[in-house]
Formats: C-alpha cells, sequence, structure tokens
C-alpha cells in the first residue's frame, strides 16, 4: 500500500500530473484512488475525478492537517471499497506543515503503507521566487510557498515546457545551490514520460520517516492563508438561441479579464462545465479560452476562484460578470449556491515532531 502526498502552492499543476499518473497505473492493472482537499465545499477538482470514473473521495471544508479524521476516513473508504492499492492526496495549495501533521500521522496511525510527499512548484512562479522577485503576494504568501519547499523531500519543478532551455538551464543550477540535497524532478506533467519518472521515483524513496518536521511561525503562515479569497459557486446558464455553452465560455473569459484587470494575484481559477470540460487559469498571463461547443440551451457551470484580495471583492467581480453577459447575450444566469470567505486559522488535529 503506498499514499503519495501532493503538496505545492495553488496551480503548480499537482491535479494535472495525477490524473495522468493514475491513467498509466490504470493501464498497468493497478488500483489506484485520488483524495482532493480544499478549505471549500464544493472542488471542480472532486467533480472532475468523478467524471473520469477514477475511485476519488473529498476532504472539504479545510485542510487535511485540520480534518486529519476525514482524511483518515477516506483513506480507508477507498481501500474497502475499491482495494485500492496507490493513493494519491492533493493537500490544498495554500497548505504547508504536511510533515508534521499528515505524513507523520499516517505513518503513526494510518494503515500500514510506504508515504511520500512531493512538493510541486510552477517553473515560472519558482523563477521568481529564486530571482527573489515574486512581487504578485504578501508576503506572508510567500512565505508558505518558501515553507512548502524547505519540508519537501521531492521537489517537483513542473510545467517546464512552458519556458525556455536557457531558463530552465538557470534555474536548475539556482535550484542545485539552494536545495541540492533534495530529490529535483523537472517535468511538464503532459507528458507521459515525465510522469512515468515521477512515479519511479517515488517507488524507490523510502526515506518518509526521516523527514524533520517544519519550525513554523502559525501566525505568519495563518495570515498568509487569510490573505486569498476563496469563492465556490455553481451557476445554470440558460440560452434561448441554443448557445448556452458559448456564453458560458465568455462568462469564464470575462471573470478571467476582470480579475486581471484588478491586478488581483491569481492563486487558481478553477471552471468545470457540464461536470466535464475542466478550464484552469494559473497565472495573469494567459490568453482567453476558445472551445468547440455544440448548440444547447443550457449549460451547468462550477468555479473556485482563490485569489489575493478581499472576498467581497470578487462576489461583486463575478456579479458584475454574470450582469454583463446576460445584458449581452438575453441569456439567463442562475446562481445555485455561493461561498465566499477567507481560510480560517489552521489548528491540526495532529502536529507530530
Amino acid at each position: 500500500m503506498k499514499i503519495h502526498l501532493l503538496s505545492g502552492f495553488l496551480g503548480s499543476g499537482k491535479t494535472t500530473a495525477i490524473r495522468h499518473a493514475v491513467r498509466l497505473l490504470f493501464e498497468q492493472g493497478i488500483k489506484t484512488g485520488v483524495i482532493t482537499n480544499d478549505q471549500g465545499i464544493k472542488l471542480v477538482d472532486g467533480d472532475f475525478f468523478q467524471h473520469l470514473n477514477i475511485p476519488n473521495r473529498q476532504v472539504v471544508n479545510g485542510c487535511y492537517c485540520c480534518n486529519y479524521d476525514d482524511l483518515d476516513a477516506a483513506v480507508h473508504s477507498l481501500i474497502e471499497t475499491y482495494g485500492t492499492e496507490i493513493i494519491f492526496a492533493e493537500s490544498v495549495g495554500s497548505c504547508t506543515d504536511i510533515v508534521a501533521t499528515v505524513l507523520k500521522p499516517l505513518l503513526r496511525f494510518g494503515p500500514p503503507a510506504q508515504v511520500t510527499l512531493s512538493v510541486f512548484a510552477d517553473v515560472r512562479l519558482l523563477q521568481m521566487f529564486l530571482k527573489d522577485s515574486m512581487h504578485l503576494f504578501d508576503e506572508s504568501v510567500n512565505y508558505i510557498y518558501a515553507k512548502q519547499l524547505d519540508e519537501a523531500a521531492v521537489i517537483v519543478v513542473n510545467k517546464i515546457d512552458l519556458i525556455k532551455n536557457k531558463e530552465l538551464a538557470e534555474i536548475k543550477e539556482m535550484m542545485r545551490q539552494k536545495y541540492g540535497e533534495k530529490i529535483l524532478l523537472y517535468q511538464n506533467s503532459l507528458d507521459e514520460e515525465s510522469i512515468l519518472h515521477w512515479l519511479q521515483q517515488l517507488t524507490q524513496y523510502q526515506r518518509g520517516t526521516s523527514l524533520e518536521s517544519l519550525e513554523l511561525d502559525y501566525d505568519l503562515y495563518a495570515s498568509g492563508e487569510a490573505s486569498l479569497a476563496w469563492l465556490d459557486q455553481e451557476l445554470e446558464i440558460y440560452s434561448a438561441d441554443n448557445n448556452a455553452l458559448q456564453h458560458t465560455i465568455d462568462l469564464i473569459n470575462s471573470i478571467y479579464e476582470k480579475i486581471t484587470q484588478n491586478r488581483y494575484a491569481i492563486g487558481h481559477l478553477k471552471f468545470l462545465i457540464n461536470h466535464q470540460v475542466k478550464i484552469s487559469f494559473t497565472s495573469n498571463m494567459q490568453t482567453k479560452v476558445r472551445i468547440e461547443n455544440d448548440p444547447a440551451g443550457f449549460a451547468v457551470l462550477l468555479i473556485n476562484l482563490r485569489v489575493q484580495t478581499d472576498p467581497e471583492m470578487v462576489v461583486q467581480l463575478v456579479a458584475n460578470a454574470i450582469r454583463e453577459i446576460e445584458t449581452q447575450y438575453g441569456c439567463k444566469i442562475i446562481v445555485n449556491n455561493m461561498a465566499a470567505f477567507r481560510p480560517g486559522y489552521p489548528r491540526p488535529t495532529y502536529r507530530i515532531y
């Protein structure tokens, strides 16, 4: 039995890596499951894994550390229901201190298992961090980012296809100097060879019990989490001219444009159309989304937004985008449910040194 924990900042590509790893393991006949996690209660990733028919469970309304018993129950449920041999457990992107509050408790209280921790980093954000130019976020958020890397045994520098070879070579040298004692992987999680290499490293890695717990300023950690706004919303889009899917895409693009125009630093923006088409923005420098779509009079959109601002500002921004799309196209958009908040102070169930 293996439990692969994934940590790393919002938008670092953890979900994409899991998705393709699970596919490759399924092809080998290995029973695999996924546990997703978020501060909210309605998750794009959970619904997306469900659509892909991947055995999954969700730990919601708080990170793994504060809901350890829910994580433990999810692990046992996957094992008992599916005979799962490998579980990928992806923590909230604003969370750290995983070794003390999740990995070590799993080793002590969970089912007999090899437990690993991979910390993912988007190569573009990592580049700014290494050059001390990561000014998108508050210093308290940067503190979380640094601590995530500090506690890693395996750092996965992800999305390397998005930068030039010369830049990557420079990053590798800086990483060697700063984190040379760790296992450093450089991957494009859409590439099968990269995913296979990561899985091979996890199979060989046996040092989970020797990882050191972080020295962490929990007040500063809490301040970093609280500087980010969470918004989860589920919408229904109705179109008399059967253009509901196009109106949905236009709404997604409008929300992204407004966030960028207001210069709100993006943790991640995730959208799920009709429970099956996932769209993500992880920076303020992406282009508009364009997808082919069929005529439809109705569409469902699930939204998970994580940005650095006040929750009230995000609520108003999305409301304005909805109103503008309704006015422009004469469609009707209904809000089924919505939650907007700042994460609360992290209070781990266990913290083992």
